[in-house]
């Protein structure tokens, strides 16, 4: 869980980051975020939702999404970058094994585990509890040497338990986010 709470699909920044190089536009719904930077990512915040800037730092970017409706999931997204992938570009170019090693000194090695590709191209693991008692989803990919997570819970008054349907919101979150590199 320390691998992937250090990294993912990192958007929706609501507030500027307080970093020179991480000022957030945000119009609507859409969101941009410069990371460091290095690249840009950009996407549209689930409807319904505000993101709020946790944490910033030179190689730490943190962002909460949630909702006033207490039964919605939360989001928690943390960019961080890897002095392990830091030569890396995506995840993928990484093989299966190199994947694994990304997730596999944690906790959440007994989680399924797919690869999905959103639809800019960019592969992303998905990581879904084995508990039902305790449910959660992570969404985990690497770009530019940043390992990127977006974790996903169920909220306060969700009974414990993501849906299938918000399982889907949030894989359509992740396949609407672009990752664009600075110019």
């Amino acid at each position: 869980m320390k691998k992937i709470l250090a990294v993912l699909l990192c958007l929706m920044l609501a507030a500027g980051c307080a970093q020179a190089a991480a000022e957030t536009v945000q119009k609507d719904n859409y969101t941009e975020v410069p990371v460091n930077g290095s690249f840009n990512i950009r996407g549209v915040t689930p409807a319904g939702y505000k993101a709020e800037l946790a944490e910033s730092e030179p190689t730490l970017i943190r962002i909460h999404l949630s909702s006033e409706d207490a039964a919605r999931p939360v989001f928690d997204i943390v960019i961080a970058l890897s002095e392990e992938y830091f030569d890396r570009e995506r995840l993928n170019d990484m093989s299966e094994e190199e994947r694994m090693h990304l997730v596999g000194d944690d906790s959440m090695v007994s989680a399924d585990i797919t690869v999905m590709e959103t639809a800019y191209g960019t592969q992303v693991m998905i990581l879904r509890s084995a508990d039902p008692a305790d449910d959660f989803a992570s969404f985990v990919t690497l770009y530019k040497g940043y390992e990127v997570a977006m974790n996903l819970f169920p909220g306060e008054a969700g009974g414990g338990a993501l849906t299938d349907e918000q399982i889907a919101m949030a894989m359509q979150f992740l396949s609407d986010l672009d990752f664009v590199p600075m110019e």
